[in-house]
């Protein structure tokens, strides 16, 4: 192996997609984890190898919260990032990142692709949702501090993403290039703030596959000069590790895996990732040493941002026992439960009286923290049949609605069906479940609250607050 390779292979970072590794697997610079049904104990086996082969690797995983959390075993469950916008409280951020940290070093891995610093502007976004902190640039800019601050504090590497801003765009970069249209001034006063809050101190940050025009006309941030090198670091003071989102995202893909990689290089990036196909990210490697070798890429670059990587490898902190004292035991659901947000009414139902209503999803998690209650499930955009069939059932079970609204607004027929039930039982209790871009449309109703997800820790968020009683104190993290 060359030289030039031998950089090259460290300048890429490959994802893993079980609990175990081949005894094959390459050398990169850098791993992501993807083992979603594994426990604990396994994926601590797989990092322990990995230190064995490796020494001192980079082990990423992404855990952000909510749905975007690949350890869910034997871990704190976390809500998603929004509803750490809602609780609004920075040293429960901090407090929420330092558990985070304690349960990825018991799995062995050195560094988070998160907090989210994305605002939540654009109500047709999915693909960041409630993944983002909220839509204020400071308020997201000192909640996504802070819990980078408890990541530090409990020995894992932040990393923030994904810059320069993905959340005003309803596109999502992995089906298609979005497009950010908006002026410079305004990129500047909004997207850019949380960023540029934490840019001079961060250990790493991950681009966006987003054409943002008013940096660059044509490249997508991550294959930008104008945006990877000159507007974050020239300007922002970045001195970290510059991570790509995944190069295999079909924003990027069409270029091929070779191309993207110098591409990437070449405009500033440090280290590459190619999440689930082993072959693009060798592909990548051998298309970094041979832009080196013919002169298309200067050696300098790669050797710059080789040893960006190596020191993030450097900085990783060591595992802790699968059996350590957790820091902050709980507080995932004491997250979710200070999240809920009354918009208006009461925010309360006696479960011995009550049958949830479950649009697109399942009610099931909500019966299991109140297991009196009876439970509906309903398609998300529900035919005229189906809302009778809704209606139906609650007039048979002689209970108050509970109505867990899943982004009906962009679901005309969720919200109609909603509106059906609220106009036969007015004094039906609707959840907004998701991104509370909805609330508008449930005018009607008496009582209202919005909860920010749909995982176990915000169903138990929302159990405390609509049956135990604790009192709804989050703020509308949306505007």
């Amino acid at each position: 192996m060359t030289a030039t390779t031998v950089l090259a292979r460290g300048v890429v970072a490959a994802g893993i997609a079980g609990a175990r590794l081949d005894s094959d697997f390459p050398h990169f610079g850098g791993y992501v984890l993807f083992a979603r049904d594994a426990t604990l104990a396994e994926i601590r086996a797989l990092t322990d190898s990995l230190r064995a082969r490796d020494g001192e690797p980079l082990i990423a995983i992404d855990q952000e919260g909510g749905s975007v959390a690949r350890l869910s075993d034997g871990v704190e469950a976390m809500p998603p990032m929004m509803a750490l916008g809602a609780a609004a409280d920075v040293e429960l951020a901090r407090r929420a990142g330092e558990q985070t940290a304690f349960d990825l070093r018991r799995a062995g891995c050195t560094m988070d692709f998160a907090p989210v610093l994305d605002l939540a502007l654009d109500a047709r976004n999915t693909v960041i949702g409630t993944r983002s902190l909220g839509a204020d640039p400071q308020h997201v800019a000192a909640l996504g501090a802070a819990f980078g601050r408890g990541l530090l504090d409990g020995g894992i590497l932040p990393c923030y993403k994904h810059f320069p801003g993905h959340g005003s765009t309803a596109v999502d970069s992995h089906e298609a290039l979005p497009v950010i249209d908006v002026d410079e001034a305004t990129l500047r006063t909004r997207d850019l703030v949380p960023f540029a809050a934490v840019a001079s101190r961060a250990p790493a940050m991950m681009s966006a596959h987003v054409v943002a025009r008013a940096f660059d006309t044509q490249q997508p941030a991550t294959l930008s000069p104008h945006v990877a090198t000159a507007l974050l670091r020239d300007e922002l003071g970045f001195r970290g590790t510059l991570i790509t989102d995944c190069l295999e995202m079909n924003a990027v893909s069409p270029r091929g895996a070779g191309e993207n990689a110098v591409a990437a290089l070449a405009a500033g990036a440090d280290l590459l990732i190619f999440s689930h196909d082993l072959d693009a990210a060798n592909s990548a490697v051998e298309a970094i040493r041979a832009a080196v070798d013919g002169g298309r890429l200067a050696r300098g670059r790669l050797e710059d941002a080789h040893a960006r990587v190596s020191q993030l490898r450097e900085g990783g902190a060591p595992p802790l026992p699968l059996d350590a004292f957790p820091p902050h035991p709980g507080v995932g659901r004491e997250i979710a439960r200070r999240a809920v947000t009354l918009l208006y009414g009461i925010a309360h139902a006696d479960p011995l009286a009550s049958i949830a209503v479950s649009f697109g999803g399942t009610a099931a998690t909500l019966d299991r923290e109140a297991p009196a209650m009876e439970v509906v499930d309903a398609p998300i955009a529900p035919s005229e049949g189906e809302v009778r069939d809704v209606l139906d059932a609650i007039s048979r079970s002689q209970r108050r609605p509970i109505l867990l609204a899943r982004r009906a607004h962009r679901y005309p027929a969720q919200a109609a069906a909603i509106d059906a039930v609220l106009q036969r039982y007015p004094d039906a209790l609707v959840v907004s479940l998701l991104e509370p871009f909805d609330v508008g449309l449930f005018r009607s109703a008496r009582h209202l609250v919005a909860a920010y997800g749909e995982d176990g820790a915000s169903i138990g968020g929302l159990a405390d607050v609509i049956f135990g009683g604790s009192l709804p104190t989050g703020q509308l993290p949306t505007g």
